[in-house]
């Protein structure tokens, strides 16, 4: 009897064991197809560089300077790396929802899949809105700052380098409506919440904005506006949900 028990534990065992390596089994094939897929993108948006570095530029009047041949390569690399994680972030979604749709129940699956163009959308709109609107505003604040005092020369370097620091953090944050909707989704959030920590929320986007732009009021103000309207989008876009959620359930 006790040789029985025995068995059955040791077989117990076994099954969950199998279970875990299995799960890190998929896990391991689904994070190299997403390197596999960054990989190809990132190589043919590596040709595509060139063009698109004129494109960033084309508001220049004079050509950028480099400071050698190592910024050029730099360049092409930053680019690229950009392109390419901005096109693989709809498959990087989508393999984390085949990952972990076993554990979610059907409805709760197709809707979590509408977030995947969603993911992408809302990122590149991010990027476009930190590109046309907020990398300007602080770019001809900062130059500003030291006319008739310095002679400001840019180079490619350190102006792509504003740039990713000016519109990546943007494109992020552009991402909170489809976190809010997520959360709000599985249950873990819901607009009551939101809607009683606003001003929690409020103060945390205002030093957001005053991190993320120059110490000037107009470039802060340009900043917090969209991130409020961005919060205020998530709290409907949550109402939307937990709505629809309550009525399936009645």
């Amino acid at each position: 009897m006790l040789a029985l028990k025995i068995r059955k534990a040791s077989s117990s065992m076994d099954k969950k064991e199998q279970t875990i390596i299995e799960h890190l089994t998929e896990f391991r094939r689904r994070f190299l197809a997403v390197l596999a897929c960054f990989f190809l993108v990132f190589l043919v948006s590596l040709l595509f560089s060139a063009d698109i570095y004129r494109w960033l530029t084309s508001n220049f009047e004079q050509k950028l300077l480099v400071l050698g041949p190592d910024d050029i390569l730099w360049i092409y690399i930053s680019l690229a790396s950009l392109v390419a994680f901005s096109l693989t972030l709809p498959f990087l979604v989508y393999q984390v929802w085949e990952f972990v749709r076993p554990a979610l129940r059907a409805n709760e699956a197709r809707a979590v899949f509408t977030y995947i163009p969603a993911t992408f959308l809302c990122f590149v709109l991010g990027l476009a809105f930190g590109f046309y609107f907020v990398t300007p505003a602080i770019l001809q604040v900062l130059l500003s700052l030291g006319e008739g005092l310095f002679k400001t020369r840019l180079t490619a370097q350190n102006y792509l380098s504003f740039v990713f620091h000016t519109t990546i953090p943007i494109a992020c944050l552009f991402e909170l409506p489809v976190l809010v909707s997520f959360l709000t989704s599985i249950g873990l959030l819901n607009p009551k919440f939101l809607v009683k920590y606003r001003r929690y929320a409020y103060f945390v986007l205002l030093v957001l904005a005053v991190v993320l732009t120059p110490a000037d009021f107009i470039s802060d103000l340009s900043m917090t506006v969209p991130l409020i309207l961005l919060y205020e989008v998530s709290i409907l876009l949550s109402r939307i949900i937990y709505q629809r959620k309550s009525t399936r359930r009645n």
